[in-house]
């Protein structure tokens, strides 16, 4: 059983309601995916998903550890992971018979099926295939799909039918985290593999990147050489309470005529971030880039709206001492303002 929210959004305290409901409809829940008889139980549970935020999808599904598992997903939309993030921090622990996620979980086995698509259509899933590529420099795989019924569909169709494939082979967030373009075509694309290959190589990238990765970029801007540090992969879905960015230049008094910091001042910037920064920021904030040039570091943050991140970064920043700091702060659950280190 799947629904999805379209009503106005509620607050934090829906998250809290939904949980106090919960425990008194489990066991009828448990009988209609029994029976398939739902009767008003599906109403019940779009109210109550639609009452913390608009456009969370929820779905029943089989557990992978417990026997049934609930789903209350973002669907992919930036702005909605936090609240799904702070649904699911409130779920009870996983049991013999229920466990609950945020994010569709990985079913390959699904892909040795068929799917319905429109009236009279059924697609075999099994000759499902996808190519793929990977640019070495960037921790993500380009896919294209291909299947012989596309021919038989509209472009909508073929659209439902590839995102739906990534989501049963890799998860939600697996796709989000580490596929980059998505295409689909008609004619069979040169690589075309089973899925399963794709998912080897995802789970390869995965392996690679087990422990995050810092990279150095060098690039000019109209000031001058820009250097920038950035952590990948840097997609949100690995961080999805961190909706706001937190943007803290640091100017910086000794640099070279390049404008980049020298000696004591490189030696401050580093040692006021690994302390009274990294101190701020806490458990509910992140560093995920800095670029330096023109006299001045930005550091780039992002934090739990929720929480005092954000106010005890832009505190930490006061103490600066090597020129007057400046601190900026957007919502940005999407990570648009790091866009151009990826």
């Amino acid at each position: 059983m799947f629904g999805r929210s379209k009503r106005k959004a509620g607050d934090n305290a829906a998250i809290v309601d939904f949980w106090t409901w919960w425990p008194t409809v489990r066991a009828d829940v448990e009988a209609a995916i029994s029976s398939g008889e739902w009767a008003t139980l599906s109403e019940q549970f779009s109210r109550r998903v639609e009452d913390i935020h608009p456009g969370l999808e929820w779905e029943f599904y089989r557990g992978t550890v417990a026997r049934h598992s609930l789903v209350v997903s973002a669907a992919g939309v930036a702005e909605l992971r936090p609240v799904v993030a702070r649904w699911g921090a409130l779920a009870p622990p996983p049991d013999a018979t229920w466990e609950f996620h945020t994010a569709r979980q990985p079913d390959p086995e699904v892909l040795g099926g068929s799917i319905g698509i429109g009236e009279g259509v059924q697609l075999d899933l099994a000759q499902l295939r996808f190519a793929f590529t990977r640019d070495e420099s960037s921790p993500e795989i380009a896919v294209i799909a291909y299947h012989p019924g596309f021919r038989m569909l509209g472009e909508d169709a073929r659209r439902s039918v590839t995102f739906l494939a990534l989501d049963w082979l890799l998860g939600e967030d697996g796709v989000e985290e580490w596929i980059g373009e998505i295409a689909w075509v008609t004619e069979p694309p040169e690589g075309a593999a089973e899925p399963a290959e794709l998912g080897a190589a995802v789970e390869a990238l995965r392996e690679e990147y087990r422990t995050p990765q810092w990279i150095l970029l060098h690039g000019e801007g109209a000031g001058g050489p820009i250097i920038a540090t950035v952590q990948r992969p840097l997609r949100p879905v690995r961080w999805p309470r961190f909706d706001t960015h937190v943007a803290i230049t640091l100017p910086y008094r000794e640099q070279n005529p390049a404008g980049l910091p020298e000696a004591e001042s490189l030696a401050a910037l580093r040692e006021f971030e690994d302390t009274a920064l990294s101190t701020a920021a806490g458990a509910d904030g992140v560093l995920l880039a800095h670029e330096t040039s023109g006299g001045a570091r930005i550091l780039h943050y992002y934090v739990d709206a929720d929480s005092p991140a954000a106010d005890d970064l832009a505190e930490a920043a006061g103490w600066w001492k090597d020129g007057r700091a400046r601190v900026e702060r957007h919502f940005d659950p999407a990570f648009e303002r790091i866009r151009h280190f990826r």
